[in-house]
């Protein structure tokens, strides 16, 4: 075979390798772009989301400082053909996002913040030794049966949305809340639950249960566009709030403290 000849073989044996470069997409490349605004802290929007193929899913915040990120769309070790999702940032609804993954192209969403007002609670702890001598924050997740719904979770998965950390009560008791006020989208069909945690480890030591007024089956903050001067909060015990003796052994809290039907 001439020189000429094994060199046009090459080409082409060079050009069809480059066409099927072009046209196949490696599975590590496949994802979706979520573009973020420079009014939203990008370190700040978290995005829960599910791939079909996948039975739980998995929740992201995006890197610090940054314009856009990407979400891998592998599942089973292939692309998956539809994402659904729940963004959120402080200071903004809950955004729903339900994508259809056809085509090369990498899919590409805009979270554009759609401005919520706050809620603001002020109030008390009725029990401050419920606390155990814990110096505590309050952390505050968002919970409502629609998300877990839209995501198609089982309904033995429970879906929340953390929407914010809070300085623990003052020294004499008294608490001050700032929620997101969702009493006029689909988040008010949801409540708020409220856990007090140490500072320190982080570990949870009670939750917080509402006014009787105000309170949900399962002991949360019902969402209302109506709310009420002063909330008086009841602590009540978890198993990580357990003191020890002087021995280390762990305390069981009285049954008159612990979670119990509300």
């Amino acid at each position: 075979m001439s020189w000429s000849c094994t060199s046009y073989l090459a080409s082409l044996v060079l050009c069809a390798t480059v066409g099927l470069a072009q046209i196949t997409q490696p599975v590590e490349s496949a994802r979706v772009e979520i573009a973020v605004p420079a009014s939203v802290a990008s370190e700040r929007l978290l995005v829960r989301y599910i791939l079909n193929g996948q039975d739980v899913g998995g929740a992201i915040h995006g890197p610090a400082n940054v314009s856009s990120f990407a979400i891998s769309i592998v599942a089973d070790g292939h692309p998956s053909d539809r994402m659904r999702a729940l963004l959120y940032a402080p200071g903004c609804e809950i955004q729903t996002l339900d994508l259809k993954l056809v085509g090369p192209d990498v899919p590409r969403y805009s979270f554009v913040c759609q401005p919520v007002r706050d809620w603001e609670i002020n109030g008390a702890l009725a029990r401050l030794d419920r606390l155990w001598r814990h110096k505590v924050k309050f952390e505050v997740r968002y919970f409502a049966e629609w998300m877990g719904s839209f995501l198609g979770l089982a309904d033995t998965l429970v879906t929340s949305i953390p929407v914010g950390d809070e300085p623990g009560p003052s020294a004499d008791g008294s608490v001050h809340l700032l929620l997101p006020d969702f009493s006029q989208s689909d988040g008010r069909s949801g409540e708020f639950r409220i856990v007090a945690k140490d500072e320190i480890s982080e570990a949870v030591v009670a939750r917080l249960i509402p006014p009787k007024s105000m309170r949900t089956r399962m002991g949360g903050l019902r969402v209302e566009n109506d709310h009420p001067g002063e909330f008086i909060f009841t602590p009540c015990a978890v198993d990580s709030a357990h003191t020890h003796d002087q021995y280390g052994f762990a305390l069981r809290p009285d049954v008159r403290d612990s979670c119990g039907p509300f």
